[in-house]
């Protein structure tokens, strides 16, 4: 249920259209924030608008109630909001102010609790209906009516550090003050039991400091008042002085002993920033699942000093196995795996420290994200000789909920991963079948054509168009011939099978030996060979570089005009260790943004060097084939911008030899 109060309902048109937005105010009461923000998102869902979370941090915030807080702010994160947290002691005028900054068409707030005897004190929806605004004001009424009086928490006594800090402090007072009683006036001794108050709440808190102020103010009045050794007082300077020493003694010691639980509190929350960005870098370099479970573990273990688990789904029959553990010995009883498998099930923490079974040695808690179960932490606290604290606590919520936020990280790309290879497989698949219906169907209908032609037309044709026909089935054939030793090589270069024999061989040869297999296709442009006179012998696989060097040509010649110039340069680098080679052609160029994806598998580019006239293969092959010398291949402009020149570097005999030795 919940009131809904307008507090401007006529709005100026004048403003202009506001997207409607949601502000719940939080009040750090745990279970009673956690019904508002699900008021608030279930509002938000109906109103379909987005939704902050804001919470007036005053600075006097306990440990258990900044637990409660990021508990719900746990809650926010998971249902959608966003979150906001503001400085301030005023949290009417706070929330107010940030209402307006912001332009929200509507403020949620829970329904105070009756502020018992201080009457004074005015629920927060009526001091926000004192400020006025341009947003509906939405009391969420409670699930169950709550008590005028709040229920009287049990403080611990006071600890041993507590005692004897309050101990040190009053008889160091007590000697100093007695020592200086005949140099020193009555007031000016009340300094010294001060100082005394402020030390106890420096060192030990604000309890600490009101024991100090309480045997202070008793002592002052028994030792040092008129008459001695009595709590009487004759003398009304001496009574006001005692009786303000107690009031600035109360006064002092709140206020240090508030400034010391704030700077407690900073400290803590630097060491929890510092161990949760730690523990963020270290999951932002885990690249999967095991990594990432690994670090989650050994750091619960290693901040918590107790033994981990992380249980995952064992396979098909469902049950839970543990998938990694510090110490590597931890083991789980029957009991103990009951209360996992419930916590799987059911997606809420079972065991020590829980509202189910809490009784057993171990806590498990659920890793949930995006409704997906991504595991079990597990967490023996019984060996620990304390409980865990609120701060530690909250460790545990943080660090777990980082590392469930990281466990889904690393599905979503190993998901991704597995697309993109998909996607990948498939476009190779149709690249493959559309070059295999092309590049094979294409030079068999010519043979087809051609052999026909001889067999029913022989009579009729003369020697020279038989000829003409031969050398055509030929030609064709050689292409056909490249094609599938193209197909052949690239399966070698996939699975890993390619084997390189290596021999001595000139540069020259290899060269002459590629420029005899594609034969006539030459016929069509002039090739022009430069500086192989004077290298040294390669030593690599022939056949290999042979095929690598036929590619490119075979590519360059293809796409040159008629009469076209291809060129094929040779030369060492200054350093004598790798040996260069050139091959330009003059046709229409490769795009500046093609010029490394030419070198992919069937990528056949449309235009420029790549296009419908090739497979996708020859330079893919390439690369691959030089990539197993320890060489590489790159595509660049043509000389004065003109073509393409496809660069190939090898590595020469005595580098190769060295890295031999090396191995």
């Amino acid at each position: 249920m919940h009131q809904r109060v307008l507090q401007d309902e006529t709005r100026p048109d004048s403003v202009g259209p506001r997207r409607p937005q949601l502000l719940v105010a939080l009040g750090g009461r745990g279970e009673e924030d956690a019904a508002l923000v699900r008021a608030a998102h279930r509002q938000a869902q109906r109103e379909g608008v987005h939704w902050w979370a804001v919470h007036v941090d005053n600075g006097r915030a306990g440990p258990r109630q900044r637990l409660a807080l990021d508990q719900v702010l746990a809650l926010v994160n998971r249902l959608g909001g966003e979150v906001r947290v503001l400085q301030g002691v005023g949290r009417a005028r706070e929330l107010h102010e940030y209402a307006m900054e912001q332009g929200v068409a509507t403020l949620m707030v829970g329904r105070t609790r009756p502020s018992g005897w201080r009457f004074w004190r005015r629920p927060l929806a009526e001091r926000l209906l004192r400020y006025g605004g341009a947003y509906d004001l939405v009391v969420v009424a409670e699930a169950r009516q709550r008590r005028r009086f709040r229920p009287v928490r049990r403080r611990n006594p006071l600890g041993w550090r507590e005692g004897w800090v309050v101990a040190g402090s009053f008889l160091v007072a007590v000697g100093v003050a007695w020592a200086l009683e005949f140099w020193l006036e009555l007031a000016n001794l009340s300094l010294i039991f001060l100082a005394a108050v402020l030390a106890s709440a420096t060192l030990a808190g604000t309890r600490a400091a009101m024991v100090t102020a309480a045997l202070g103010f008793l002592a002052f009045n028994f030792l040092f008042t008129r008459p001695r050794f009595s709590l009487a007082m004759v003398e009304r300077e001496q009574f006001l002085t005692v009786i303000f020493f107690l009031l600035v003694a109360v006064v002092v010691g709140q206020l240090a002993g508030s400034g010391r639980q704030r700077l407690v509190a900073l400290r803590s929350s630097r060491e929890q920033s510092h161990r949760l960005l730690t523990f963020s870098r270290a999951l932002s370099v885990a690249t999967d699942r095991e990594q990432v479970r690994d670090a989650g573990v050994s750091t619960l273990e290693r901040w918590l000093g107790v033994p981990v688990v992380f249980l995952d789904d064992g396979g098909q029959d469902g049950s839970l196995s543990v998938r990694s553990a510090i110490p590597a010995n931890a083991r789980l009883g029957a009991v103990e795996e009951a209360a996992a498998a419930w916590s799987w099930q059911q997606r809420k923490p079972s065991g020590a420290g829980t509202a189910t079974q809490a009784s057993l040695r171990w806590r498990f808690i659920p890793l949930v994200e995006q409704e997906r179960m991504l595991g079990i932490v597990g967490l023996e606290l019984a060996v620990r000789e304390r409980p865990l604290g609120p701060d530690q606590e909250t460790l545990v919520t943080t660090l777990t909920r980082q590392l469930g936020m990281a466990l889904e990280r690393t599905r979503l790309v190993a998901e991704l991963g597995a697309s993109r290879l998909s996607e990948e497989n498939e476009r190779l698949r149709s690249a493959l079948l559309s070059s295999v219906s092309h590049d094979l169907r294409t030079p068999l209908a010519s043979i087809i054509g051609s052999a026909s032609s001889l067999r029913e037309l022989e009579p009729q044709l003369s020697r020279a168009d038989r000829r003409e026909l031969l050398d055509g089935i030929l030609a064709e054939s050689e292409r056909l011939n490249r094609y599938i030793q193209n197909l052949l090589d690239m399966t070698r270069l996939g699975h890993g099978g390619l084997k390189i024999e290596r021999d001595w061989v000139s540069f020259d040869d290899l060269v002459t030996a590629a420029l005899k297999r594609l034969g006539a296709t030459l016929d069509a442009v002039r090739v022009e060979r430069e500086g192989a006179n004077g290298l040294p012998l390669l030593y690599v696989h022939p056949a290999l570089i042979e095929q690598a060097l036929v590619n490119v040509i075979d590519n360059a010649v293809r796409f040159s005009p008629a009469d076209g110039q291809v060129g094929i340069r040779a030369r060492l680098d200054e350093a004598r260790e790798w040996l260069e080679i050139r091959i330009t052609d003059e046709g229409p160029g490769i795009p500046p943004e093609q010029r490394e994806a030419v070198f992919d598998m069937f990528f056949t580019g449309g235009e420029g060097d790549r296009g419908r006239h090739g497979s996708g293969l020859g330079l893919a092959i390439c690369r691959g084939m030089l990539g197993a010398h320890g060489g590489s291949v790159e595509a660049l402009p043509g000389p004065a911008g003109q073509g393409t020149t496809i660069v190939m570097r090898l590595p020469l005999a005595a580098q190769e030899e060295h890295a031999n030795d090396g191995d």
